[in-house]
């Protein structure tokens, strides 16, 4: 997140100038390290630093359909170029941005890099790779043009249509079923009671493979239409699902208490810690993820921190058989809308 809340104070920044020293007289700055300089400033929060390095009449342009993308279009001047930050700030939380190669040619540099961001608005998260033209002047940016996957960001800002969804579901119902109800058979899982935030999460760990792979054969299936999807089911009814395994509710109610503090304690889930809802989903399917947890099927990937904080959580079951009674005391809860 450090790299939208620098972009909002390099917005806010007033200074039209900075008594930053750009290079001893008489020693030229290559451009290449003028661009290096800039993205180290932005890494080390340097906003002094950055406004050194623009030239006052500069031309900073983002192509992109101006329509879709916000801060697309052309700025000029220090104050074009805050306000080109200030539109990104209010637009997309920057989670991770770098650099994998930079070509010089006479004044101009070229840099090839990637970023994976978020979606203020619509929660919608995106990774783009682009590349950057600067065109250097007596060691100053006189002009910047970024090129990127502009389809991955229009995709991350438009709204979820539910209609788009249930033509994409199509191709879900063959598992999950028509209303999502889930099928054992096919180790779908219902999905009706689990909250959009949790679905959304768990289609874009499919589609980046974060979850599944080749060792999880069911969830290796899996892939991303995710926004439009996690619409659709969401209009859809609450599906109740029935006990199909046996364990001991009284003993699984004990150990439930650990998590009481995450899914809270009808198993109502909570958003704000990532934690899905637990009542009404398949007692198969519970007891399936707890033991992809235990034994690390599920919850290893360095980006899944819930999915890790799952994994302490289940090794601490420390057998099929109690894990079993927790899934027959969750089983037990009612949780909402049902």
């Amino acid at each position: 997140m450090r790299c939208t809340v620098l972009l909002a104070c390099l917005a806010a920044s007033g200074a039209g100038s900075s008594s930053f020293a750009q290079a001893p007289a008489g020693a030229p700055v290559a451009p290449i390290a003028v661009v290096k300089d800039l993205y180290t400033s932005f890494e080390r929060g340097d906003i002094q630093h950055i406004d050194a390095l623009l030239t006052p009449d500069t031309v900073w342009t983002f192509h992109a359909p101006p329509h879709v993308v916000p801060y697309a279009g052309t700025y000029k001047g220090k104050d074009g170029v805050r306000q080109f930050f200030a539109r990104i700030a209010s637009t997309i939380d920057v989670h991770e941005i770098g650099q994998r190669q930079f070509m010089q040619e006479k004044d101009t540099v070229a840099v090839v890099g990637w970023e994976r961001s978020v979606a203020r608005e619509t929660g919608g998260e995106f990774y783009a790779e682009w590349l950057h033209l600067f065109t250097i002047k007596a060691g100053q940016i006189a002009r910047f043009e970024e090129f990127t996957d502009s389809a991955a960001i229009t995709a991350a800002l438009a709204p979820a249509d539910t209609e788009r969804g249930r033509a994409y579901y199509t191709t879900c119902a063959g598992c999950h079923g028509t209303a999502a109800q889930g099928n054992s058979g096919m180790r779908a899982p219902n999905l009706t009671p689990l909250d959009d935030a949790y679905l959304l999460r768990q289609l874009r760990h499919f589609a980046h493979d974060i979850r599944g792979g080749v060792q999880d054969f069911y969830g290796w299936q899996m892939n991303g239409r995710a926004k439009a999807l996690v619409a659709y089911i969401e209009t859809l009814p609450k599906t109740v699902s029935y006990a199909t395994l046996q364990g001991d509710a009284i003993h699984g109610k004990a150990l439930y208490a650990s998590c009481v503090g995450c899914h809270g304690s009808e198993g109502r889930g909570n958003a704000a810690v990532g934690a899905p809802a637990l009542a009404g989903l398949d007692d198969w399917y519970l007891a399936e993820q707890l033991e992809s947890f235990a034994n690390g099927t599920r919850g290893t990937h360095k980006e899944d921190s819930s999915g890790a904080q799952m994994r302490a959580a289940a090794a601490g079951l420390q057998s099929q058989d109690v894990r079993r009674d927790v899934v027959a005391y969750i089983a037990t809860l009612k949780g909402s809308g049902q």
